[in-house]
């Protein structure tokens, strides 16, 4: 009867040992997930930075293609200008 008692009382410790480890990693397990929140959370802003850094470097890149865009459009005025010019020039010399 004695041993009986003895090996009850192994394993009711080996028991409460066990269920002190468990509640210690489900506490371990809520604090991951909070740090895991906390971390999306971190990433989604981050995304969002990057997002309006794209955005204006987009912006930025676009600015030389529009100048060279504006200056063929000035030059073509240019041009017709001159044509129209010389057309109307010809047309007061005749």
């Amino acid at each position: 009867m004695d041993d009986r008692c003895d090996q009850h009382s192994a394993h009711d410790r080996a028991i409460r040992s066990h269920d002190r480890r468990l509640d210690a990693h489900g506490e371990q397990i809520d604090k991951i997930n909070e740090t895991l929140s906390a971390l999306k959370e971190i990433e989604r802003q981050n995304q969002q930075r990057i997002d309006a850094m794209d955005e204006r470097l987009v912006a930025l890149e676009a600015r030389p293609a529009r100048r060279w865009e504006d200056m063929a459009d000035r030059a073509l005025w240019a041009l017709v200008a001159a044509a129209v010019g010389w057309a109307l020039a010809g047309i007061g010399a005749a």
